[in-house]
């Protein structure tokens, strides 16, 4: 049973950096602007009315497409976006937030009062090696409000977080899968 189990996880460990190296490959040999970029771009674009709470890298259909979430404090909605590989709008909705929602529409908050952009604070987790940016977003657990970021590189995908109050880096606690 003990090698069934180990035999799994080598296997299963193995499609994850199998799936992780191809995602850094096809961003790595794509001539379209970067993961960074676009959420730069966004972000510059929505820069006085709202703030990015999520920004998610997607492949569908052999396509990819970003979705990004916005707060607009003035409104009290989400903006979220879908957009092309080259940044270009694909499809826009508005959302009022639901009801387990308080916890992005806080981290907006103090994002936008500590005049913090989520950019910014993705550029600050980068590290020298090359690696891109699958997915970044706002959180808030046991009262701490950061953002975490989940990067690919030749190694794989790691995530790296920031605490918003503090901006200071946050270790990673791996809890369950």
């Amino acid at each position: 049973m003990k090698h069934f189990f180990l035999s799994a996880l080598f296997f299963f460990s193995g499609l994850c950096h199998a799936s992780s190296s191809a995602i850094f490959d096809k961003l790595n040999n794509a001539n379209e602007p970067s993961p960074q970029s676009i959420l730069k771009n966004i972000e510059t674009e929505y820069l006085n009315t709202a703030v990015i709470v999520e920004f998610e890298l997607e492949f569908e259909k052999g396509q990819t497409t970003y979705e990004v979430t916005l707060y607009e404090q003035k409104h009290n909605r989400f903006i979220e976006l879908l957009v092309d590989v080259k940044g270009k709008l694909i499809e826009l909705e508005y959302a009022p937030p639901e009801l387990d929602e308080d916890d992005e529409v806080a981290a907006a908050k103090l994002m936008r009062k500590k005049d913090y952009r989520m950019y910014q604070l993705v550029e600050s987790l980068d590290s020298t090696q090359t690696q891109y940016l699958i997915e970044a977003q706002l959180e808030q657990d046991m009262g701490v409000t950061y953002m975490v970021a989940t990067f690919v590189s030749l190694k794989g995908r790691h995530k790296k977080a920031i605490d918003l109050a503090t901006g200071k880096n946050l270790p990673l606690l791996r809890w369950g899968n």
